[in-house]
């Protein structure tokens, strides 16, 4: 039996790497899920270079990401080579972050501030790559049908009816992930 794939995790904006989350306990049934806290509110380039100087760390077979997550994973598998899973990922984050400028606080209870000049710095979802999109229809903060019209066209597409933007299809979507990190 082959080794099983060795999975980075990208977390979205105002939120943490939570091992113990389940979403990323059912993805550990894939395989080992590594990840670090990756902090929005400094500018894509910085975002970007941080992860990509962690991830490499570990050689991941897979990079897995939600929301602005999703957006970096896809960026990142572009860049690196690394086949990703975009779960209710972020296609235009200058615009999705727009209403986030200025302080605010997280999800776990930390002050952050966001800058227009940060936001800006955020460029559309990559159009490269080996991508599985994985859509939850009910979510709240991101039209599920706008991504598939943006990103439907580059990458295979799946859509779950019901859920959130937190994505509550995991176990559902778990064999999409197993056949996208063999092939």
């Amino acid at each position: 039996m082959k080794d099983m794939p060795k999975i980075y995790y990208l977390h979205g904006f105002a939120s943490r790497f939570d091992i113990n989350s389940d979403k990323l306990k059912t993805l550990a049934r894939v395989g080992p899920v590594y990840g670090h806290d990756i902090d929005y509110t400094q500018g894509s380039e910085d975002v970007i270079e941080e992860s990509l100087d962690k991830l490499m760390q570990v050689n991941p077979d897979l990079l897995v990401g939600t929301s602005m997550g999703g957006w970096l994973a896809g960026i990142l598998g572009a860049e690196a080579g690394i086949p990703f899973v975009a779960i209710n990922p972020v296609t235009e984050p200058a615009h999705a972050l727009k209403s986030w400028i200025g302080p605010g606080v997280d999800h776990q209870g930390q002050a952050y501030q966001l800058t227009d000049e940060v936001v800006s710095s955020y460029y559309p979802f990559t159009h490269y790559g080996s991508g599985l999109v994985l859509l939850d229809q009910g979510d709240e903060l991101l039209p599920w049908n706008d991504t598939v019209r943006e990103l439907g066209g580059y990458f295979s597409v799946h859509s779950f009816e019901g859920g959130s933007h937190r994505f509550e299809h995991m176990e559902e979507a778990l064999e999409l992930v197993r056949e996208h990190v063999k092939d």
